[in-house]
């Protein structure tokens, strides 16, 4: 088999795992990830689901394009489990970087008529060798941390904790928010200061999960364009974005940013506790947040946050917040 999307169908098995083949299979895997998923999709994920669906009905064509395409090859790459002839089983296979030295294993998914008979395990088991055929230096994945049976399957296949990423909601505000005095040193933030917020977010993340998520300086600063699209923004009344720091020394011991919206939509907030500072400064910066929010409409607020900076979540989740997911990426080095 010349690549992964190379498939026979004179040679297709009945029953058992094989090889995804998109014009047969995009169809039932778009339901199969549905099914599993479906509770925490968002728009991008629908999307994608729509996208998988539309592909499916393109017929040989579908098919003709990933084996001539080594980039949809990585995008539909997998394998499926069947029983009676039906999807039952699915995991895809993508590349994370053009040198393919990491590669991404999702959607794994087993149908609950057909869970716990190792059928997670063998695409699983399958995926990780495929990377490591295709000469993959690293196979990564994500899981929910409150899937205990999914994170026991792949701690056993020799998979190891990175980091985490949760993400906290809101309906809005709360009718009445108690004033709140800010953080001693907090001030509005400059954009010609975005060496220092790069310092304070390099210092903030664990060295894994820079190896995950790398902190780049060029990702702090702020273009004209942007600035310039942020102030239209503000001047035609649809949103408005406020950024503030708590200055201590030479740097920065705190950051949080509003992105918030006067039309429907849902107010973003952002923060980052230098470690040395964590259990100090939580509560007073999301009252400050709060405090900002008062004058916007009471639309529901998001928060995305790493998980591992567990006095946070706290703050948030004795705020009000609910905490909607949070998920554990995991990584295994591959022989080759």
């Amino acid at each position: 088999m010349s690549t992964q999307l190379a498939f026979d169908y004179t040679t297709a098995p009945s029953s058992g795992l094989r090889p995804l083949e998109p014009r047969r299979d995009l169809g039932q895997v778009a339901d199969l990830i549905e099914e599993a998923f479906g509770g925490e999709l968002e728009s991008g994920g629908l999307a994608a689901l729509r996208d998988m669906r539309m592909l499916s009905r393109m017929g040989p064509l579908v098919s003709l394009m990933a084996r001539s395409d080594p980039y949809l090859e990585d995008v539909l790459g997998g394998f499926v489990w069947i029983e009676e002839d039906r999807v039952v089983g699915n995991v895809t296979i993508q590349r994370l970087d053009p040198y393919g030295s990491r590669w991404q294993i999702a959607n794994v998914a087993v149908t609950k008529a057909y869970q716990g008979r190792g059928i997670g395990r063998a695409l699983v088991e399958a995926a990780v060798q495929r990377i490591d055929d295709r000469r993959g230096g690293w196979a990564v994945l994500q899981v929910r941390t409150d899937n205990e049976l999914a994170l026991g399957l792949y701690k056993r296949l020799g998979f190891e904790p990175v980091t985490e990423e949760a993400v906290l909601t809101m309906e809005g505000l709360p009718e009445s928010v108690e004033p709140e005095a800010p953080p001693a040193g907090l001030r509005p933030f400059h954009h010609d200061e975005w060496q220092a917020r790069y310092v304070l977010e390099a210092a903030s993340r664990t060295d894994l999960a820079k190896w995950w998520r790398p902190v780049r300086s060029h990702q702090f600063m702020q273009t004209f364009e942007s600035r310039l699209g942020e102030k239209l923004r503000d001047v035609v009344g649809s949103s408005q974005t406020r950024r503030w720091v708590v200055e201590a020394g030479n740097g920065f011991s705190a950051f949080v940013a509003v992105n918030a919206r006067r039309w429907q939509g849902v107010h973003r907030l952002e923060f980052t506790v230098h470690p040395a500072c964590r259990g100090e400064l939580e509560g007073p910066l999301i009252g400050h947040a709060f405090q900002h929010l008062l004058e916007f409409p009471r639309w529901p607020i998001r928060v995305e946050h790493p998980g591992e900076h567990r006095e946070m979540i706290d703050a948030l989740q004795q705020a009000g917040f609910r905490l909607v997911r949070n998920h554990l990426s995991m990584r295994q080095k591959l022989n080759a």
